[in-house]
C-alpha cells in the first residue's frame, strides 16, 4: 500500500498546471492515481459495487494474480472470511514465493480440511 505522502506527490505531478489552480476536488481525481482498480484489473474493477467483490479484487492485487479474479470474488463470497484472511495472511509472510496463488489454495483447503475435522469431533 502507498502511504498518504506517496499518493498525494503521485498527484501532484500528474495534474496539469491549468488543473492545480482549480479546486481541491481536482486534486483528489482517483484516475490519476496508479492504484486506482480500474488501471489495475481493467473491466474487472469497472462494476465492483459490494464489499465481497472489493475484497476478492484485494486478495487478486495481494496475489499478483489477475487472471482469477472472478475465482476470488466467487471465493470471497460463498467461503467463511476467516480461513480466506488467514490463508492471506500465511501467503503474506512468504513474500519470495513463486506461486502465490498457489501456496494461497493449498493454504485455503487445508484450513478447510481442519474446519471440517473439528466439526465431525464436535458431533460425535
Amino acid at each position: 500500500m502507498d502511504s498518504v505522502k506517496d499518493i498525494l506527490s503521485q498527484l501532484k505531478t500528474n495534474i496539469p498546471q491549468e488543473k492545480k489552480k482549480d479546486s481541491q476536488q481536482e486534486l483528489f481525481d482517483v484516475n490519476l492515481l496508479q492504484t486506482n482498480p480500474k488501471k489495475i484489473f481493467g473491466d474487472k474493477g469497472k462494476y465492483v459495487t459490494t464489499e465481497y467483490q472489493r475484497f476478492g479484487l484485494r486478495i487478486a492485487g495481494k496475489l499478483d494474480d489477475k487472471k482469477r479474479i472472478t475465482m476470488y470474488i466467487k471465493w470471497a463470497k460463498t467461503k467463511p472470511r476467516a480461513i480466506l484472511e488467514t490463508a492471506l495472511r500465511f501467503v503474506s509472510d512468504y513474500p519470495n514465493a513463486q506461486n502465490k496463488f498457489k501456496l494461497f489454495m493449498w493454504k485455503v483447503k487445508q484450513l478447510e480440511n481442519e474446519r471440517q475435522e473439528t466439526k465431525q469431533k464436535d458431533t460425535k
